[in-house]
C-alpha cells in the first residue's frame, strides 16, 4: 500500500513538474509508453512500428500471453499494453455504432444468448477482440466481431445446441481495457454461474496470436495450424491449463483426456496441451473450466468456424456424462 502511495506521488511529480519541460521532445505516444514502463515494471509494451527488432519480434510472439509455439512453463506471465491507435481494441462507443451484423442478433439479449432452459455450458471470451486474418482492420484486435472468437463462439453455441446441450454464449467485451482483461471475464463469468447455476462447464474461446512479421511467416503460421478433414482446410485448436489452479490437476487431466479424444478421432486436429506456470486464466471458477484457442491470428474466420463442429462432437462425446 505505502509502495502504491509512493509510486502515485512520484508519478504525479513526474507530470507535474518534468512533462512540461520535454513535451517539446516527446509526442504523446512517447510520453505513454514511458508513463506505463515505470509505473508497471511486470508490464510489456509493445510497440508496432514496423521494424525487425528482435525484441519487439519476442514481444509479439504471442499477442494473448497464452502461448509462443511451445510448451513453455517457465517463462513468467505478462500482460501486453498495445501502445498505437492501430493496436487498441475499440471503444464501447464504436462499438456500439457497428452493431449491424450477422452475430448480434434477435437471440441475443444483454450481449447474453441462451439456448435452453437450465443450461449446462457457459462459453465467454476473455480476449473478446480477438480477430482472425480476414478482419479488415489488419491488427488482429478489434471489435469486427464477424472475423473474431465471438463469432466462433456463436458457431460452437449452435453446434452444441444441435447436440441437446443448453449453452449460455456472453458475447460481452472483456478487453476494452486489456490489462484488467481477466479481472473483467471472472466479473463475467460470475454473473453467470450465479443466474445460471445448472452451469457445469465454463469455456474461455480464444485464438492463438503469433508474431507475423512478413508474408512468409504469415505462411508458415498458417499452415502450422490448418489441417483437411473430408476435404475442407479447418484450424488447428489446443487445449491451456494454468498452472496456479487449485484444481490444476483435474483441469489438466481432463485437457489431455479431451486431445487424446481429438486426435483418436480426428488425427492433426488438436495440438497438445500447453500449460503455464504462472497463470490461471479463471478456470479454478468451475469445475471443468477449459481455455480452447482455435486457430491463430493468420488462420481465417471461415477456418476457424469449420472447426467449430469438431470441437462440439469432441466435448458432447467427453462429457456425455453429465448431459
Amino acid at each position: 500500500m505505502i509502495k502504491n502511495k509512493i509510486k502515485a506521488i512520484k508519478i504525479g511529480f513526474l507530470i507535474v513538474c518534468i512533462l512540461p519541460t520535454i513535451s517539446q521532445a516527446l509526442d504523446k505516444e512517447d510520453i505513454l509508453k514511458y508513463l506505463v514502463k515505470s509505473s508497471y515494471p511486470e508490464v510489456k509494451v509493445i510497440e508496432n512500428d514496423g521494424s525487425d527488432d528482435k525484441e519487439n519480434e519476442e514481444n509479439l510472439k504471442s499477442t494473448d500471453n497464452i502461448k509462443d509455439g511451445t510448451n513453455d512453463t517457465d517463462n513468467e506471465e505478462y500482460v501486453n499494453v498495445y501502445v498505437g491507435e492501430e493496436n487498441k481494441p475499440e471503444t464501447n462507443e464504436e462499438k456500439k455504432a457497428k452493431e449491424t451484423n450477422n452475430i448480434i442478433d434477435s437471440s441475443y439479449t444483454n450481449d447474453i444468448r441462451v439456448t435452453k432452459d437450465k443450461p449446462q455450458i457457459l462459453i465467454y471470451h476473455t480476449h473478446s477482440s480477438e480477430t482472425y486474418s480476414d478482419s479488415p482492420k489488419n491488427n488482429y484486435h478489434s471489435t469486427n466481431i464477424e472475423n473474431s472468437v465471438m463469432a466462433v463462439g456463436s458457431a460452437l453455441t449452435t453446434e452444441l445446441t444441435d447436440k441437446g446441450w443448453g449453452v449460455v454464449h456472453s458475447t460481452k467485451y472483456n478487453d476494452l481495457s486489456y490489462n484488467e482483461s481477466y479481472a473483467t471475464s471472472a466479473k463475467t463469468i460470475q454473473s453467470a454461474l450465479s443466474k445460471y447455476d445448472s452451469v457445469k462447464i465454463a469455456i474461455d474461446l480464444h485464438r492463438d496470436g503469433l508474431s507475423l512479421k512478413d508474408a512468409q511467416a504469415k505462411k508458415t503460421a498458417h499452415d502450422k495450424y490448418t489441417t483437411e478433414i473430408n476435404g475442407e482446410t479447418v484450424a488447428k485448436f489446443f487445449l491451456v491449463v494454468g498452472q496456479r489452479n487449485q484444481n490444476v490437476g483435474e483441469l489438466k487431466r481432463q485437457a489431455e483426456e479431451i486431445t487424446a479424444l481429438a486426435e483418436k478421432k480426428y488425427p492433426g486436429l488438436v495440438c497438445p496441451v500447453v500449460t503455464k506456470q504462472y497463470g490461471r486464466f479463471n478456470q479454478y471458477m468451475s469445475d471443468n473450466g477449459l481455455l480452447i484457442e482455435i486457430g491463430n491470428n493468420a488462420t481465417s474466420t471461415k477456418e476457424a468456424l469449420a472447426t467449430s463442429k469438431y470441437v462440439a462432437e469432441i466435448l458432447d462425446e467427453y462429457y456425455s456424462d453429465i448431459k
